[in-house]
């Protein structure tokens, strides 16, 4: 249970802090419910307005990509308990990473082109170097 909220956190993360610096920057009441709410997905769907269609692809995606991430974040938590290598810990580390983006990029891909690339420019940069110490997000600052 433990393992999935994390994983959940780090989904959704990104989202969430991109929605919450979004939130405090303004925006419509649909954007302040959903931070009330502290939905994630409606803060994408509002934010890089989303059709019915591409909100379904996208909650779809976050789904199906919930599961492998728990699997990614129990191997790293179950090396680092061990102690394994620092190498081992690493490519457990970057293959996250990398599975990070490849999921990112699916969710953009569902959006317009130009919804997609700011998507992209808003989370790409927060997981370049990912520390796997919390859940990434697009807050500005250390």
């Amino acid at each position: 249970m433990k393992n999935l909220l994390i994983t959940l956190a780090v989904v959704v993360a990104a989202c969430g802090a991109a929605f919450g610096v979004s939130y405090l920057a303004g925006g419509n009441a649909e954007m302040r419910a959903a931070a009330r709410d502290g939905d994630a997905l409606a803060w994408l769907r509002v934010e890089f307005q989303l059709s019915e269609a591409q909100f379904s692809a996208v909650r779809k995606l976050h789904e199906d990509f919930s599961v492998e991430c728990s699997r990614h974040c129990a191997a790293i938590m179950e090396a680092r308990e061990r102690k394994a290598p620092a190498a081992e810990i690493a490519t457990l580390e970057k293959y996250c990473v990398d599975q990070m983006t490849a999921h990112f990029r699916r969710v953009a891909a569902q959006m317009a082109p130009a919804q997609g690339e700011r998507y992209l420019a808003m989370i790409l940069p927060r997981i370049a170097g990912y520390a796997h110490e919390g859940a990434p997000n697009v807050r500005v600052g250390p």
